[in-house]
């Protein structure tokens, strides 16, 4: 009996490619659904199937609002919160609990809102993660940003690059519990440029997992747009409006 177990673990990493640490934690501690905690997926096809999904039609449909966003051009957004309660569990899960595996839904979510862009027509797509604070960064042991931009890249290799011209040089709170007022007192003078020449007949995009008020995507946007960029865009799963 121990050798056929030995054997089936042995023949589920062969045909998995995953490494034998992730094989033995799956067999451990089975993946649940963020949403509705149905062993087996991290996002069950039940939940993903009661998706609300907006496409762009023809005509990009940015969440834009003037009077709220004085440097991004647009952002692009996966679903919204508000229709998709399962996606709130997922981000959070992906986030707050490490389940890193979540960033391959998220990134078939944003790579097919990309594919519906007319505005992109033939030119290169630069995606720019959101940086973490290096202290953030070593607590949580990776910046959930970067991982979702590293899988769209993946999605679609020939016409993404991921690009680092952004640091974060304020250790501030997190953003989730502040008011829109005290987010952009939080952030002031958080980012900063490193070394960076845009690019010509290129589309930049920033990237973040959600857009509440879009405090953190403007911050980000200001920095860049000072470094010549013409026009910046924010790329995020989901959106979650707050205003106040």
């Amino acid at each position: 009996m121990t050798n056929l177990c030995s054997y089936n673990i042995i023949i589920s990493i062969k045909n998995s490619g995953m490494g034998i640490v992730d094989v033995l934690l799956n067999i451990l501690f089975p993946p649940r659904c963020a949403s509705c905690k149905k062993e087996g997926e991290f996002l069950c096809p039940e939940c993903i199937s009661r998706l609300v999904i907006t496409r762009l039609q023809d005509c990009p449909r940015f969440y834009r609002r003037e009077k709220e966003f004085k440097y991004l051009d647009g952002v692009i957004y996966g679903v919204d919160y508000a229709k998709n309660p399962q996606i709130k569990a997922a981000v959070q899960q992906f986030k707050y609990r490490f389940t890193q595996e979540l960033k391959e839904f998220f990134a078939d979510l944003i790579s097919d809102k990309l594919k519906q862009l007319s505005m992109i027509g033939g030119r290169r797509i630069v995606l720019i993660p959101v940086p973490l604070h290096r202290k953030r960064y070593y607590q949580r042991g990776f910046n959930q940003a970067l991982l979702i931009a590293k899988a769209i890249q993946s999605r679609m290799e020939d016409r993404i690059d991921v690009i680092y011209p952004l640091e974060r040089v304020k250790n501030t709170p997190q953003q989730a519990k502040l008011s829109k007022k005290k987010r952009h007192r939080n952030l002031k003078d958080a980012f900063q440029i490193t070394e960076f020449k845009p690019r010509k007949n290129s589309v930049y995009f920033i990237v973040d997992d959600v857009c509440t008020t879009g405090t953190t995507l403007e911050s980000c946007a200001k920095v860049l747009k000072e470094a010549g960029i013409p026009k910046v865009y924010g790329l995020v799963v989901a959106r979650a409006l707050k205003q106040k």
